[in-house]
């Protein structure tokens, strides 16, 4: 577990750093948000999240660390809004904090229960990706249809709850991994991008329920 949360925090801090630099860059600005080429790279990571666990497992080390870095920056892409509002907004900068704050709390929560507890949790785990999969189908709908508030609370809402739960879900799996075959299949980095995922997918629904209730 060192090691997949010093994965976990080496992606993120890469994702934060891509974010920053990408929005103290005009020419970076007008390409995420002006062309349609930006669109495929904000919407890349979502590809990504769904092939690479699998084929990370058979990569050399070298390889799957290469291609996790690769897809944090390229999250980090996605993210450049956030310290552009952040710096338009200062207002919005606290709602950033209190969702980070809120994000370790409930993260760390979920990790220690998915860690201690005896109880089987692969019964829900399965419900929960099919509610991610549903919201992001909704998310796009209302971003490029609907236009609903309404719904883009409901969709946070639901990525919120899966993503706690998820927490839980792939620290307890990650645990049994390691028991059955140590860290084979470049454990500790397939582990860190699972665990990305779910803290990245917690903060941002906490920004944007937190950025409703302050409107």
């Amino acid at each position: 577990m060192t090691g997949v949360y010093a994965w976990m925090a080496a992606g993120l801090g890469v994702s934060a750093a891509v974010a920053y630099a990408l929005s103290h860059s005009l020419a970076a600005i007008q390409f995420l948000y002006g062309s349609g080429f930006g669109m495929i790279v904000l919407l890349a990571p979502l590809a990504m999240a769904w092939f690479l666990p699998s084929r990370m497992q058979r990569m050399t080390p070298v390889g799957a660390a290469g291609w996790f870095l690769v897809f944090s920056a390229t999250m980090g892409a996605g993210m450049t809004y956030l310290p552009l509002m952040a710096a338009a907004s200062p207002g919005f900068m606290t709602v950033v904090v209190q969702a980070f704050v809120t994000t370790v709390a409930v993260f760390g929560s979920m990790a220690v229960f998915g860690f201690v507890t005896k109880k089987d949790l692969s019964g829900i785990a399965q419900f929960l990706v099919m509610a991610i999969l549903g919201a992001i189908v909704a998310s796009l709908l209302n971003m490029f249809l609907l236009r609903s508030a309404g719904l883009g609370i409901g969709v946070s809402a639901v990525v919120a709850l899966a993503a706690a739960g998820l927490t839980a879900y792939h620290t307890q799996a990650i645990k049994q991994m390691y028991r059955v075959g140590g860290g084979a299949g470049n454990l500790a980095i397939v582990g860190a991008l699972a665990l990305y995922v779910d803290f990245v997918n917690l903060f941002l629904s906490l920004v944007r329920l937190f950025a409703a209730s302050r409107d």
